[in-house]
């Protein structure tokens, strides 16, 4: 293998002896061109697909956390089971949207975020978006601050009050720089965030169905299961303005939250799947060999052995999206609120330190400090690992777009590691800092969570979108999105969107 540049991009691209030669390159929008070859082998057993999948579950332990486990039984106990349709078409249309995202970088080998930057007017406009509404939409703790309670309600046996705050702010700083810590060690990041979601969903999984067994009514079930089918019924005897910064929060961050599409682009392409495998990937720090990581993909030329392995590409995505974190996205956010609906009266409005432990303190009613510790012990797991996963998600994000654009590249002589550890150190240390700033405020976590959450409304049309007409307009035609999809796409745009209109309207009519 050897190497060569690219046109205009100043770094080394590895030509895979799979690559056509003689091939035109392909132009997709305003970017440099992508080299031809042919499409890699897929796994086609049971145990090379299981090697493959992880990003689903990934996402799945991220999602858990914030949509999940704080806002979907916040909201189903504030308002009632009946809102929970809202979830139920949140998780399908972003499932579309996961399966769209992986498609262009299937095609591609390139992340999303690099698709949309070759959209007009080009990286110089579209590279500063994405970073702004990314730390506009993630880069705040408020995860952080829910597994940093539970962590002290463990301790304190008990829920922290004002007079814990100094101790809770403690817990928080040596979680934050404990984030740097796990992704620093290893081989590839994303096969770290795997290994500890996979403990994580598991473990999860099996303490929440073991607590719904034992404390939740069948007509609780019942009654939760019917809330993911009331479509359109809304909160009644309620000020739909007010209610409208919880319900939003729901309807972006139910399954996943904001750049969700964009970040699994880029683990299809750190796994390999698809024509990713001739791209390269983001090494750790510690254990982890320098890996080079072109900016440009690489696309397959449309023939009969390409398509054949196409489809059977397409499958793994299949099963990881939809088998792995839509399976997942549902159970996740029916078993907690059918347990907080058991748990606590409708209309209560949980806030404050209640995030991380409201259900613990209402099960060691019933089954003493073993239900109470191991709903902390849920409630830390669930939100430290969303916490995780969202640092590495902006982290990952912002070092694609830098990648891309070209600021850092010959700086950094195509190292990409001290890109992306520079990108984590600063963001862990902007988490340290506002959650200090949360606790001298007394800033409502849920409220946060909330806030933020909307931010997902306009997020995902945006980068949705972008994805639709780079896929409509650049994949080949016997690989492009089947008309459906691109229905049940723009229905889920318009869903955004409303919550979002709703959400502006409550903040400027109330």
């Amino acid at each position: 293998m050897f190497e060569r540049s690219l046109k205009g991009e100043g770094v080394g691209t590895p030509i895979s002896p799979s690559e056509k030669p003689g091939s035109d390159p392909v132009s997709i929008g305003n970017g440099p061109p992508l080299r031809v070859a042919d499409l890699p082998e897929p796994p086609l057993n049971l145990t090379g697909i299981l090697k493959v999948i992880g990003p689903g579950v990934i996402l799945l332990g991220v999602g858990i956390g914030s949509g999940e486990w704080v806002l979907g039984p916040a909201a189903a106990v504030k308002y009632g089971p009946s809102i929970l349709w809202i979830a139920t078409i949140a998780i399908i249309v972003q499932i579309l949207a996961l399966l769209e995202a992986t498609r262009y970088t299937m095609y591609t080998g390139e992340p999303l975020t690099t698709g949309l930057m070759r959209l007009w007017p080009g990286r110089l406009f579209w590279g500063p978006l994405i970073l702004i509404l990314l730390v506009l939409s993630l880069g705040w703790p408020a995860w952080a601050f829910g597994a940093a309670t539970a962590v002290v309600a463990a301790y304190l046996g008990r829920l922290p009050g004002p007079g814990d705050a100094n101790l809770v702010l403690f817990v928080g700083f040596v979680l934050a720089l404990l984030v740097i810590a796990v992704l620093s060690i290893g081989g590839k990041v994303v096969r770290l965030l795997e290994v500890a979601q996979w403990f994580m969903v598991t473990f999860v999984f099996i303490a929440l169905v073991i607590l719904v067994a034992l404390v939740v009514p069948p007509g609780v079930l019942v009654d939760t299961a019917r809330g993911f089918l009331d479509f359109g019924k809304l909160p009644r005897n309620t000020d739909i303005l007010a209610a409208a910064l919880l319900l939003g929060a729901v309807a972006g961050y139910a399954g996943l939250g904001a750049f969700g599409n964009t970040v699994i682009s880029s683990y299809y392409r750190d796994k390999g799947i698809g024509m990713g495998a001739l791209v390269g990937a983001i090494p750790t720090l510690i254990g982890g060999a320098k890996i080079t990581l072109s900016p440009v993909g690489a696309v397959f030329k449309v023939d009969r052995d390409n398509l054949g392995k196409w489809r059977a590409w397409r499958r793994v995505a299949l099963i990881d999206i939809v088998g792995v974190f839509g399976v997942g996205a549902f159970i996740g956010m029916f078993l907690p609120a059918a347990l907080a609906i058991a748990l606590i009266p409708i209309g209560t409005d949980i806030g404050g330190f209640r995030v991380a432990a409201y259900q613990g303190e209402e099960l060691r009613k019933l089954l003493g400090f073993t239900g109470w510790a191991l709903v902390l012990i849920m409630g830390f797991w669930i939100l430290y690992s969303t916490q995780l996963g969202i640092v590495e998600l902006v982290t990952r994000t912002a070092t694609d777009v830098l990648w891309y654009m070209g600021i850092v590249r010959n700086i950094v002589r195509g190292d990409v590691r001290k890109v992306y550890y520079a990108i984590l150190f600063v963001l862990v240390l902007w988490v340290i800092i506002a959650f200090t700033l949360y606790n001298i405020y007394k800033v409502n976590p849920l409220l946060a969570v909330a806030l933020i959450a909307n931010m997902s409304n306009i997020v995902w049309p945006l980068t949705v979108l972008g994805n639709l007409y780079l896929n409509l307009k650049y994949l080949p035609r016997e690989i492009r999105p089947s008309p459906l999809i691109v229905v049940g796409i723009l229905i889920g745009i318009v869903f955004w969107l409303a919550f979002f209109a709703f959400f502006i309207a409550s903040l400027t009519l109330r």
